[in-house]
């Protein structure tokens, strides 16, 4: 039986090619608005995205969220959420 062993610059590779095909399949995938009592699937959340704006905004701003199912699919979901400038200041 053979081994494979892979270095640490090996290993960055290989985790940079399956972050990249995530990616990939996130702008593959159609944008579903949330609502309200919505149930989701989410067995793993892959990005969270949101608009972007003054850095020193606070306010409810658009939402993304690219995660896979408990099968293994992808899925985008758009929200409205308070901007993470809104916890990161006193």
């Amino acid at each position: 039986m053979k081994t494979f062993h892979l270095g640490s610059a090996g290993l960055l590779a290989v985790i940079a090619a399956f972050a990249s095909l995530g990616a990939q399949a996130a702008d593959t995938v159609p944008v579903e608005p949330y609502h309200y009592g919505q149930k989701l699937d989410v067995k793993q959340v892959i990005a969270i995205h949101e608009d972007s704006g003054s850095p020193f905004d606070c306010g409810i701003v658009n939402a993304r969220m690219d995660y896979l199912d408990s099968q293994g699919l992808a899925h985008s979901l758009a929200y409205r959420k308070f901007a993470t400038n809104c916890n990161e200041g006193g």
